[in-house]
This record gives C-alpha cells, sequence and structure tokens, in this order.
C-alpha cells in the first residue's frame, strides 16, 4: 500500500526546490538575454552542458578546490556567452529574428560536437562534493548537495538582484532592456549591455551546470533536456519576468518531484502536462501580465 507522511512529503519538496533552484538558474539566463536581445537562445541548454564538463576538468583533472572550479566554471561559460555575442548575435541583430533563432540551433550543435571532440561520448563521473552521506534535518533524511544547492542558488539569485537594483551597470542593463533606443541617447553602450547580457546568461546556465554535476553523470547531450526545462520554467512563470523565471523553476521541480513519487519514468511528461495546465489558464505565465 502506498504511504505518504508528512515527512516523506516535505522530502519531495525539499528535493523539488533543490533542482527548480537550478531549473530556476536556467531559466533566469533565458530571461535576461531575452530582455536585452529579445532573442530565446536555444543553445542556453549548452551551457549548462559546459559548466558541467568544465567543472569536471577543473575540479577532477586538475584538482582545484570545488569553490574555484565553481567560480571559473561561471567565469569561462561567461567569456564563452561573451565571444557569441560579440562574433554572432551582434552581426546578425541587423536581420529578422528568425536567423539569430537559428543561429542559436547552430551553435548549440557546433557546442556540442566541440564538447565531444574534448571529453567524448562516455558518462563521465563527478564525485560528491559535500559528502555522499544522507544527513537528517528536522526527521527528513536528504543528501547534504541538495541543501547546498538550494543555499548556492538563493546566494547567486540574491547577488543577481543587488546587481541589478544597486549598480550602476545593472541599472544600464535594465534601462536597455526597457527602452533601448531611449538608453542609447542617455549615453549608455548598449552593445556593451547586450554583451554583458550574454555573459551573465551564459554564466548562470554554466553555474546551474556545474552544481548539478555531482548529481548526475556528466554527458555531452545533458544539456538537451536541462534547456527545455529552463526554457519551461520561464515559460511557466512568465516570460521575461525575472520573479517569474524564479516561480516557474522551482513550481517546475517540485512538480517533478511530486511526479517522480508515483511514476518516476513519467516525471518529465507529467512536468510539461502541468505546464500546459498553467498555460491553458494563464497563457503568459504564474507571474506574467493578465491577458484577459
Amino acid at each position: 500500500m502506498f504511504r505518504f507522511g508528512v515527512s516523506d512529503f516535505l522530502q519531495v519538496v525539499l528535493s523539488g526546490v533543490a533542482m527548480g533552484s537550478i531549473y530556476a538558474l536556467m531559466a533566469l539566463g533565458f530571461t535576461i538575454i531575452y530582455n536585452a536581445l529579445r532573442l530565446i537562445n536555444f543553445a542556453q541548454g549548452d551551457m549548462f552542458m559546459l559548466g558541467a564538463t568544465f567543472g569536471l576538468t577543473l575540479f577532477v583533472m586538475w584538482r582545484l578546490p570545488f569553490s574555484l572550479a565553481f567560480v571559473l566554471t561561471g567565469l569561462a561559460v561567461a567569456v564563452v556567452g561573451m565571444i557569441i555575442e560579440r562574433t554572432v548575435f551582434r552581426p546578425l541583430r541587423r536581420y529578422p529574428v528568425l536567423n539569430l533563432i537559428i543561429a542559436t540551433i547552430g551553435i548549440s550543435i557546433t557546442l556540442r560536437a566541440l564538447a565531444l571532440i574534448i571529453w567524448g561520448s562516455q558518462a563521465l563521473l563527478f564525485p560528491p562534493v559535500f559528502g555522499d552521506k544522507p544527513i537528517c534535518v528536522g526527521g527528513l533524511v536528504v543528501m547534504p548537495h541538495y541543501l547546498w544547492i538550494i543555499a548556492i542558488a538563493v546566494a547567486i539569485i540574491a547577488l543577481l538582484q543587488a546587481f541589478f537594483t544597486l549598480t550602476l551597470p545593472g541599472k544600464a542593463m535594465r534601462a536597455t532592456a526597457q527602452n533601448r533606443d531611449a538608453a542609447s541617447l542617455m549615453g549608455i553602450n548598449v552593445f556593451r549591455m547586450d554583451a554583458l547580457a550574454s555573459a551573465i546568461s551564459a554564466g548562470l546556465g554554466g553555474l546551474g551546470g556545474v552544481l548539478i554535476a555531482p548529481v548526475f553523470f556528466v554527458t555531452t547531450e545533458m544539456g538537451a533536456l536541462a534547456g527545455l526545462k529552463g526554457f519551461a520554467a520561464a515559460v511557466l512563470g512568465g516570460f521575461g519576468t525575472i520573479p517569474g523565471a524564479i516561480v516557474g523553476g522551482l513550481v517546475l521541480g517540485v512538480s517533478e518531484s511530486f511526479a517522480a513519487t508515483v511514476a518516476s519514468t513519467y516525471r518529465d511528461a507529467v512536468a510539461f502536462i502541468i505546464l500546459i495546465a498553467v498555460l491553458l489558464w494563464r497563457p503568459s505565465g504564474i507571474m506574467g501580465p493578465k491577458t484577459r
């Protein structure tokens, strides 16, 4: 007989929040680059993959401390994002947005091919970073890595919020997103803001990848589903809104976690069924503007 007590409920919520935190970082990446370039970046999932593979190289092969590998991974993937903005997105801005979207698909395929050459097709093991023994928290038995994922994701989101509200570059990015022409007339270098947005977006994906790497095997194909989930989370919360990206990620993560308790095989399908149901009720997403 299937039993589901309070402790089981809280445990499912906790693991769902941990995965939802990763989806929220991915959704934030989609949101930031969309607000800056009005572009849906289908290569965002590959930033996630690059984060996991870069992190594996730095932490396992080069034996750097995880904290240093974590920071360097975020910076390295951010640089990749900035290079892509400068060499692909910026020259294509004069053409229809469809060209840009197709370019992101091409970037995604190219990055996966390069990763396959460098890291191979085998699934790679990322060792436990924070220990592999479950710990008890108020009657709950959880893996320490899930708690660290939540704590680090909260810290990243808080830093991002502080950047957008307290710093001059952050305010300039918001102004550019609201009205590009007006921001340019005010002396803001909008192209520099585009590059910064692309770097932050890619960096968030990379940090998500290195955070979740110790939970799953690292493969060059892992970014495809993660990118899809991040995009779904952004749409679910309200595409283009930062609070919506966070809420959408958490709702998707918790929904998946509950679906896994019933039928783990269908957890992805159940999550997307919930996404469709929410969008039928509120087409602009949970935090998006009301359209009817």
